[in-house]
């Protein structure tokens, strides 16, 4: 992978020009909320992978990163909003600069242009799992397991695992659902054949006495045994046997289709509610429906993806990994749809079950009508039969399910008002026929037997087929997911291992004993953890909201070591550490330092003791510490650098921009008072809405300054330290004369801002505004490290007014007395 070394950042977001030096190093960027922090996480981000993760996921639709990903004032000129990355790739150890323009994300400018650096940079832009946001943490902790594994298995690049197990899973369940149907058609084959055998069981004893009764009637030899190749009717000469007749048989036949008709409105009543339940709530919600349009759609492009150009509309894409990506993130997002129309061709299917087992028995009546020449109830039964062979057809589509809401709620089966009384009159008709001798019935009888006998094997050597195919695709989809799991196992294992440890490490002295368990099971992962050694728990179970993002932090960076070893050497961490409990956060890092020395993190907080925390730890330094004090839309971020102010405000000088420089002063001065206060503790005028001007923070941070001062000296006296006081006094007539001096100036600066004096400047007369102020601020600066001062407390007192790095340290403690 890569580190950064610096950032030019021109109209993204909300900054309009910034420039960054990062070093190589880990980075911190600091300030109040709005203050524009988030944009440099954006910046990089779409520098590095040409995405912006913020405008992507749930609650961003209608969200576009070359609409929404230029500054509000440019997004009519998306050319001019660009970011200039110069990278360090270790693993090749050369230099690159990558530059990326928001009206073209996928066309990203490289230099130099060799192939193992090009290479490298489309490597890093697979991955933009790099960025953490606040947001993400919890998608690894409370998340269902079904969302977990997909959400881990994504960044472990793992996707094409759990999508041929849903395509297995998928194939399954369809031939679970075709087999299902085959066995309704044995049991309406099977009913059938039972009764015209007159028979309540399918017991064979019951089947050949039966038939071996009209045998004998005929004086043909009994049948011993039913094998597949017996007929019922052998012996009958083609002279003998007479047409498929039987007047009992087929008196049975019209009162089981009499009845099947009759019971039409209660059929599959439930299954019909649960569809269009289903189709109500399509209607209700119209981004739910527009998921679900589009799913099949995304799941054919899914399958025919062969290149960087998608198959459904040869949209160019930057590679095949992007338009992958671009099509499972849509999947993903109508999950829930899927499972919603998965529910819907369910019942779909069973109501097609039984209206399959309605035509089986009007094929048969139909026969009969055809027999007895009855036009009017053969046309009937062909109509509705038709109409039903229709609606049976569009209840195996989920297109076909979307028409038929109001038809499902009401009278589905359409019968037509004439069909009962012509199958009445069919029976009549039938019934009226002189009995049939004995010899005539019992040859009918088994010339109709052996029909229905052929029916049925026909309908278990199809349910036999479909058997067998349920089963193979059972035999794979199990022997795919156990050996999924095997593997799955053994990797969760290693990241359930280096959690365990991270989680531990932060929680040093808390929870000591703390271990974790990832556990696979078909397309889902479950996670338990340790609570306190009571028992191995889901982490919302016991843990704290606190614990809980730190657990995910910790699981990010076990997933990220798992996936990149030692190329791990960048992560954008977007105000996640704030997840980290306040105790902890020291331990989190010690974590950072000790298990990824070699890792750039570039961190955004908006808390600025955690800041310090980071600095202290060694974390950052000064020199890779960046504050936004404030953020307007049409400044951007307003940036404290310690290192480079005076040298603007010199170079404004320089040219004369006089009005230039003294706002340059201005804000220094108002992000440096509002800074000093925070760190001495400043007592000023409180303000609901936490703005202060720079006439309230500086006087407060200079009557500070000289209390603390003074009491370095007392405490120094009371110690006999003759040399601390010594240099607290030195300090602290340094600051009182520097305060006079700013005083005598400060109006320069209000006039020079706030009324169009600087008309009337020259750079002579504000040079020495800039140095009284500047002296003055050098006050409370260490001239090593670059940092502000800050006091320290024990036990809820002042003790110590100190720089970060050491080099400035009173003591403001009394020596205890006696």
């Amino acid at each position: 992978m890569i580190k950064v070394e610096a950032a030019h950042i021109e109209e993204v977001r909300g900054i309009h020009s910034l420039d960054i030096d990062f070093g190589r190093a880990s980075f911190v960027v600091t300030g109040p909320n709005g203050s524009g922090k988030s944009g440099v996480i954006d910046a990089i981000e779409f520098a590095l992978t040409g995405q912006i993760g913020r405008l992507m996921g749930r609650g961003t639709k209608g969200l576009t990163i070359g609409e929404h990903g230029p500054h509000v004032d440019k997004v009519n000129f998306p050319d001019a909003a660009f970011v200039r990355l110069r990278v360090f790739i270790p693993s090749l150890n050369k230099p690159a600069t990558i530059t990326r323009k928001l009206s073209a994300p996928n066309k990203p400018t490289i230099e130099p242009t060799d192939p193992d650096i090009i290479a490298a940079l489309d490597e890093i832009a697979d991955h933009p799992e790099i960025t953490l946001a606040r947001r993400d943490i919890l998608r690894f902790v409370l998340v269902e397991p079904s969302k977990r594994s997909e959400e881990i298995q994504a960044i472990l690049k793992l996707e094409e695992i759990g999508q041929t197990r849903a395509a297995l899973s998928t194939a399954l369940n369809k031939l679970q659902r075709e087999h299902a149907i085959a066995g309704q058609g044995v049991s309406s084959n099977r009913g059938i054949l039972q009764r015209h055998l007159k028979i309540e069981t399918n017991a064979l004893v019951d089947l050949l006495k039966a038939v071996n009764d009209k045998r004998a009637v005929l004086g043909l030899a009994a049948l011993d045994e039913l094998l597949p190749v017996t007929r019922l009717d052998l012996g009958l000469t083609d002279a003998n046997k007479l047409a498929a007749f039987n007047k009992p048989s087929a008196l049975r036949e019209l009162d089981a289709v009499t009845e099947a008709v009759a019971s039409l409105p209660g059929l599959v009543s439930h299954d019909c509610a649960t569809i269009v339940n289903g189709l109500a709530r399509l209607e209700d919600d119209p981004k739910l429906f527009a998921a679900l349009q589009s799913r099949e759609l995304v799941e054919k492009g899914l399958e025919l993806v062969d290149g960087p150009s998608c198959p459904l509309c040869d949209h160019p894409w930057p590679d095949e990994s992007h338009l992958l990506g671009h099509l499972r993130t849509k999947l993903e997002k109508s999950q829930d749809a899927g499972a919603l129309q998965q529910a819907l061709l369910k019942s779909g299917l069973t109501v097609a079950g039984y209206v399959d087992n309605v035509l089986a028995l009007l094929r048969h009546v139909h026969r009969l009508a055809r027999s007895e020449s009855d036009n009017a109830c053969m046309d009937s039964i062909a109509s509705w039969g038709r109409e039903l062979g229709e609606f049976k057809a569009e209840m195996g589509r989920f297109d076909g399910l979307l028409g038929l809401k109001h038809r499902l709620a009401s009278d589905w089966y359409r019968l037509p008002s004439e069909l009962a009384s012509r199958i009445a009159a069919l029976r009549d008709a039938i019934n009226s026929k002189p009995d049939q001798s004995a010899t005539v019935e019992a040859q009918t009888f088994l010339t109709t037997a052996q029909l229905r006998l052929e029916d049925y094997r026909a309908a278990m050597r199809a349910e036999e087929a479909a058997r067998t195919a349920s089963v193979a695709a059972k035999i794979g989809y199990d022997a795919y997911v156990a050996a999924m799991e095997g593997e799955l196992n053994t990797l969760y294992s290693d990241i359930q291992a280096d959690f365990s440890t991270y989680y531990r490490l932060v929680n040093e002295g808390d929870e000591s004993e703390f271990t974790a368990k990832l556990t696979p099971t078909e397309g889902s992962l479950d996670l338990a953890v340790n609570f306190y050694e009571r028992g191995m728990y889901p982490p919302a179970a016991f843990h704290s909201e606190g614990h809980q993002d730190g657990m995910g932090v910790c699981l990010y960076l076990a997933l990220m070591k798992r996936l990149y070893g030692a190329d791990f050497t960048i992560a954008l961490l977007d105000d996640v550490v704030m997840s980290v409990d306040a105790d902890h956060r020291r331990q989190f890092c010690k974590l950072l330092k000790t298990h990824f020395p070699n890792t750039q993190f570039i961190i955004t907080t908006h808390d600025r003791l955690w800041a310090r925390q980071m600095s202290t730890a060694g974390l950052v330094s000064a020199k890779t510490t960046l504050t936004f004090y404030n953020w307007s839309v049409d400044t951007g971020p307003l940036v404290e650098s310690n290192t480079d102010i005076w040298h603007d405000i010199e170079s404004a000088l320089a040219h004369g921009k006089v009005d230039v420089a003294a706002a340059g002063l201005r804000r220094h001065m108002e992000y440096a008072s509002w800074q000093l206060a925070d760190e001495l503790g400043a007592q000023t005028v409180f303000h609901a809405d936490g703005k202060y001007e720079l006439g309230e923070l500086l006087p407060a941070v200079l009557r500070r300054g000289k209390e603390l001062y003074g009491k370095a000296v007392d405490a120094a006296q009371s110690w006999g330290n003759e040399d601390a006081k010594r240099m607290a006094m030195d300090r602290k007539a340094s600051l009182s004369a520097a305060s006079g001096a700013s005083g005598d100036e400060q109006w320069a600066v209000n006039q020079a801002v706030h009324h169009n004096a600087w008309a009337n400047f020259g750079r002579k007369d504000f040079e020495p505004v800039v140095d009284a102020f500047r002296t003055l601020l050098k006050c409370f600066q260490c001239v090593e490290c670059n940092s502000w001062f800050h006091v320290t407390d024990y036990e809820g007192k002042v003790d110590a007014l100190r720089c970060t790095c050491g080099e400035v340290h009173f003591n403001l403690k009394l020596k205890p007395k006696g």
